[in-house]
């Protein structure tokens, strides 16, 4: 066997082990999703996460032991009381990745605003817990039989702040306000325009509540609940809910 041959297969296998470590595992049956907690057989670093392929927007957070947890500039521990517990969750589950919990928040958030909008029940279904997933089908329901339209686009994160973590009944949540810019058209069943401009962005900001098992065997986590932090002149409106977590 080759040199090159030998080199090609030794850069194929570190992408394979950089891919699973950003992507988590999943079922047969699962869609693939980031994972909050680093796998079982896993024992790579931190995971570098990086918005728009820019390095220059990566810091790094120093939560304590000497862990630093590598976030994009855009993301934010919103005050000392919610670092110290992220430290003290650390300490006491050393899977615990905040790294990987931010890339999953911010992508399962433009999932779910979108498929909330194109009436994708089986894609909520997945990553809903059963309360908050009652709050978007009965919505959903609502609209339909209006016969009103929802086309809605997430254009961009503008900032991501965890301002909340704790665990309950052996369940961590952390508490997620989302600040993005949208593109979202509300039509009625004669596809005339009640609200929204295809081409105009606007802003929603949102507070939602992300939770797993600490124990879980996968890498399964979902959301809990689903609140306004700002009212909007307009934005997808997303059912409030959830869960007694």
């Amino acid at each position: 066997m080759s040199a090159d041959i030998i080199l090609f297969a030794l850069i194929a296998a570190g992408l394979i082990f950089w891919l699973r470590s950003i992507l988590g595992t999943r079922d047969e049956n699962e869609q693939q999703r980031p994972s909050l907690f680093l796998d079982e057989d896993e024992n790579n670093p931190k995971t570098v996460i990086q918005k728009k392929n820019d390095s220059s927007n990566i810091v790094s957070l120093n939560v304590g032991l000497g862990d630093n947890y590598v976030l994009p500039r855009h993301v934010r521990i919103d005050n000392k009381t919610t670092e110290n517990k992220l430290d003290d969750i650390a300490r006491d589950n050393p899977k615990f990745d905040l790294s990987h919990f931010v890339q999953g928040a911010e992508s399962a958030f433009g999932m779910i605003v979108e498929a909330f909008a194109a009436e994708d029940i089986e894609t909520l279904e997945n990553l809903l817990a059963p309360e908050v997933y009652q709050a978007f089908a009965t919505a959903i329901e609502d609209r339909i039989g209006r016969g009103e339209k929802i086309d809605t686009t997430i254009k961009d994160v503008e900032k991501i702040d965890i301002i909340e973590v704790h665990i309950k009944n052996d369940h961590i949540f952390i508490t997620v306000r989302f600040s993005a810019r949208e593109i979202c058209v509300i039509r009625d069943k004669d596809d005339n325009i009640l609200s929204g401009d295809p081409d105009k962005t606007t802003m929603m900001v949102d507070v939602w509540v992300f939770g797993r098992e600490l124990e879980a065997s996968g890498p399964e986590w979902y959301l809990y609940e689903t609140r306004d932090d700002e009212i909007e002149d307009h934005k997808t409106p997303i059912p409030e809910g959830g869960s007694d977590n």
